[in-house]
């Protein structure tokens, strides 16, 4: 290897799984030294776990597709893909007060709440998205534009135009067709053999086996983890990013990586240049509101239920354990009920208590067997940037790596569009940020970071 790369100090801003994955790429390289900064008292960002009863859980579910590669690899790489299981998932409807199963071909081509003709125009859709490659393309186009052009206006105000207000909640009206389309390519990928099986899988104890196996493997190459240490600033001098600002002390540095989410990194360059700060701080998240019923039996037959009933404010039901085998978890069944929250929605500050009145209310008249003596926990958890806005038409706003702070780069869920934001991509856009931060090591000056004052 050349010695380009001499005792150059990287600091990564955020111990996510891009941040771990960032620092145990370039920690394999010679001559870099890493250091991660986190905020938090432990690894995984969204991606984090919840210690209850003796077993790691997620905090958000997530979710990992047979086709996933890139996390497969690295799961290999770190030592933990023994512990990665795949399963047969199913999924199903709820509309109109009854539950449909769909997941075969069959299934949806008897899909009750349809016509014959709407059921073979939403098949239309999902194998018009397969054909369909240019994501350009379909930036330019809205969302409803395309569905009612495919599926028909009967499909969509039944099916599409439901899962999109529970997915973006009122911000939908602008959302190009790529977030659709890049769905349902994702979702296809998983599908095996003329049955039509959905395969995805799942790691003991959630992604953060993942993160936790990637964070040792990367301190054994000599990364420095810095847990419960919050970055005040990025400091900037003539330019160029020379450090962190940690408890008023300068930590120098030859190159910052922050993986922060745009508006929390807008934050902390307040001497970057105007145009730039501004184009972190003003793009906008939605948030979500999730709540977690750990249960002493199953709910549902299903890994996820759609929901097409407005009235119902969580977008989906998500049994985990129809996934994962309870008995990673101690036997506790484990049911997600999440509600995506634009930036203006006042759930966003419902109190615990209110959130768990409404939202049992409206799970016993979907499920009517179902009782709050199956409740173990239920425990409310909350993040406010999840999943980032696009509008159509404005992916020349993306933030690009190698930022307009010379020393400053980025990556984020912002950035990896029109991917979704999931592990998969995120991984797989570490790889380009690594890849810019290689190539301008190798063509920069030698220089000594700035000494502490």
């Amino acid at each position: 290897m050349d010695t380009y790369m001499n005792e150059k100090q990287i600091a990564i801003i955020g111990g996510g799984i891009m941040g771990v994955t960032l620092a145990y790429k370039l920690s394999q390289q010679p001559g870099l030294s890493i250091t991660i900064y986190e905020r938090g008292a432990y690894l995984g960002g969204l991606a984090g776990y919840m210690p209850y009863d003796g077993v790691r859980m997620d905090r958000f579910y997530h979710t990992i597709l047979s086709s996933d590669m890139s996390m497969q690899n690295l799961m290999k790489e770190s030592g933990v893909d023994d512990r990665l299981h795949f399963t047969e998932t199913k999924q199903g409807f709820y509309d109109a007060g009854k539950l449909y199963p769909f997941n075969t071909p069959v299934e949806l081509l008897t899909f009750p709440p349809l016509n014959i003709i709407q059921r073979l125009r939403l098949a239309l859709q999902i194998v018009v998205a397969q054909f369909e490659s240019d994501w350009r393309k379909m930036d330019e186009v809205p969302v409803e534009d395309w569905l009612v052009r495919v599926s028909g206006r009967g499909v969509y105000e039944k099916v599409w135009k439901p899962m999109l207000r529970a997915k973006f909640d009122t911000a939908f009206t602008g959302v190009p067709a790529t977030y659709i389309w890049s769905r349902l390519k994702r979702m296809m990928g998983t599908r095996q053999g003329v049955t039509s099986k959905e395969m995805m899988c799942y790691l003991e104890n959630g992604y953060f086996t993942l993160i936790e196996a990637l964070a040792a493997k990367a301190e054994g190459q000599g990364v420095n983890i810095k847990l419960n240490t919050a970055v005040e600033k990025v400091v900037i001098e003539n330019g160029r990013a020379v450090g962190l600002s940690v408890d008023g002390e300068l930590h120098p540095y030859d190159m910052v990586i922050s993986t922060l989410q745009s508006p929390i990194l807008g934050q902390l360059v307040p001497d970057a240049p105007q145009n730039f700060r501004s184009q972190l701080l003003d793009q906008e998240y939605l948030g979500v509101l999730c709540p977690l019923l750990i249960l002493n039996r199953s709910l549902t037959p299903y890994y996820v239920v759609n929901i097409t009933d407005q009235r119902i404010p969580f977008t989906a039901v998500v049994e985990t354990t129809r996934l994962i085998d309870p008995k990673h978890v101690k036997g506790h069944h484990l049911v997600y009920l999440p509600k995506y929250l634009a930036p203006d929605n006042e759930m966003a500050r419902w109190p615990d208590d209110k959130v768990k009145t409404e939202w049992l209310g409206h799970l016993k008249r979907m499920f009517p067997d179902f009782q709050e003596s199956w409740i173990t926990e239920f425990i409310v958890q909350r993040a406010r940037y999840v999943e980032p806005i696009r509008p159509m038409g404005t992916s020349d706003q993306i933030p690009s790596i190698k930022t307009p702070v010379d020393g400053l780069y980025m990556g984020n869920t912002v950035m990896i569009y029109p991917d979704l934001g999931n592990g998969e991509a995120v991984t797989r856009y570490a790889y380009k940020v690594i890849d810019q931060v290689l190539a301008d090591l190798k063509t920069a000056p030698a220089a000594a970071p700035v000494p502490v004052a």
